[in-house]
Formats: structure tokens, C-alpha cells, sequence
């Protein structure tokens, strides 16, 4: 159903769709005063992810996450107000493949912020449970927001029944078998990610190897360790890490 020139909320001006995932549309939208926003509007039968968003983004305040703002009815289907993230999503913005080799300092810059996110979002005792690329919004520069936070919850949420949480490309072992999941859970995404940027491909047994043996390899390691007992479990430390070995200042 189109939304363009619909008003909600408190005056927020509904402008046109910025994309669609599996839980909702996302259009841009202006407010009262005329500065920027974005509308997140569910799917009806998804309302409890609109709820479980609100309760754990409205939250948050920093500069590599998503604000949400206020909840809304769109028609007869929820919504959220949130800020408008700049940027086009992580695999549009690094087209050129490996990144780690045509756009380094950019992508490196991705990660440092994606890092930064997750270590303030672990240090309150969330997860973020769905670190994926469509989830990441990109800027020219490699500047980087996370978003969507309509699958994130307390670390170590227990369910009634294992509970697969997350995409599958990007899910932790633990993730896949529906277990409670912590911080070294999305670390584990990211480090999907990290091999990503280092292959130009998502892992595999049919994926070649770096072109060059590039010293982010023990991150990778580190970060994709199956057995989550002994892999890196702290956003902090990986990202300390990720600039020490890419020799860049903290």
C-alpha cells in the first residue's frame, strides 16, 4: 500500500520508500519543522516486533545507531519514528571486490563503526542478533550506522521453545541451533562480514583465498571461532584489534 503524503504522528510527513525488508518498509519522511526522518512501518501480523523495537531502541542514544523515536500508527499497521540513517547499504556501497583491497580505509572504517555500536549496545545488555549487511547503512567514506533492532533483545534471552534468531548467512553455529545468544554472537557476524571484505565473497568451501595473506587473517580467525567459549566475545577488543593489526591509531 503506498503512504507517500500521508501525515502521522505529531505532523511527520510520509515522502516516499527507502526499501523493504522482511518485517517492514521503511520510508523517508519529513517532520513538523521540516527536518528529515524515516517512518519503519510493520506488516500487521509483525506487531510484536514493533513493540519489542521500540522497547529496546528508544533506549539508545549513540552516533553508529539508529535513534527510534516514537511509535505511530500508519493506517491500521504500526509503526516507528526513527532517525534517518545516511547511506546505502553495505553491499551496494562496496560493489568493488574484495573491499579490503579496493577500498580499504573506507571499509575499515565500517567495521571500526560497527564495532563501536555493538561494544555500547553489548555494554547494556543487548544483542543485536541480526548483523547482516542490509542492516548496516554505508556513507561515502565508510562512515556506518546499524540499524533495526526489531530482533534484538537481553543477552541470553531464554524462549519457550530454541529460537533461530538472525539470517542465515550471517548466523553464529549457536545462532543456527537456536541457542541463547551473547555478545559473541553478532561478533560472529562481523567477522562474517570481515571475510567478506577480505574474499570479496561471503565463506565457503568454494571461496578463494585472499589474493594476499593480509594481516586482519587473525581477527578473522578470532572472530569466527565455532566453539563461542573460545571465540572473541568483546566488540571493544575487536576493534582495538582490528586497528592494531590494520596499524591504524585508536
Amino acid at each position: 500500500m503506498p503512504w507517500a503524503g500521508q501525515v502521522v504522528g505529531e505532523g511527520v510527513r510520509l515522502v516516499r520508500p527507502l526499501g523493504r525488508g522482511s518485517h517492514s518498509v521503511v520510508y523517508f519522511a519529513v517532520g513538523p519543522g521540516g527536518q528529515a526522518c524515516a517512518v519503519k512501518i510493520f506488516d500487521a501480523h509483525f506487531a510484536a516486533h514493533a513493540v519489542r523495537e521500540y522497547g529496546n531502541g528508544s533506549l539508545l542514544d549513540h552516533p553508529r545507531l539508529v535513534r527510534v523515536l516514537s511509535p505511530v500508527r500508519v493506517s491500521d499497521q504500526p509503526g516507528l519514528i526513527v532517525t534517518l540513517a545516511r547511506g546505502t547499504v553495505l553491499f551496494d556501497r562496496y560493489a568493488h571486490r574484495p573491499a579490503l583491497t579496493h577500498d580499504r580505509q573506507a571499509f575499515l572504517l565500517t567495521l571500526a563503526h560497527l564495532l563501536d555500536a555493538l561494544g555500547y549496545l553489548h555494554a547494556r545488555g543487548l544483542v543485536h542478533r541480526d548483523v547482516k549487511p542490509e542492516n548496516i547503512l554505508v556513507e561515502p567514506d565508510g562512515s556506518a550506522t546499524l540499524v533495526d533492532f526489531d530482533l534484538s533483545g537481553p543477552t541470553r534471552e531464554a524462549f519457550a521453545t530454541p529460537t533461530r534468531m538472525g539470517t542465515a548467512a550471517f548466523q553464529s553455529p549457536e545462532a543456527a541451533r537456536g541457542e541463547t545468544l551473547g555478545p559473541e554472537s553478532d561478533l560472529y557476524s562481523v567477522g562474517v562480514l570481515l571475510g567478506w571484505g577480505l574474499h570479496g565473497a561471503l565463506s565457503g568451501p568454494d571461496v578463494p583465498p585472499p589474493p594476499l595473506p593480509d594481516p586482519l587473517d587473525a581477527l578473522l580467525v578470532a572472530l569466527t571461532e565455532p566453539d563461542r567459549t573460545q571465540r572473541l566475545g568483546s566488540a571493544v577488543k575487536a576493534r582495538e584489534l582490528l586497528l592494531e593489526l590494520a596499524g591504524l591509531p585508536y
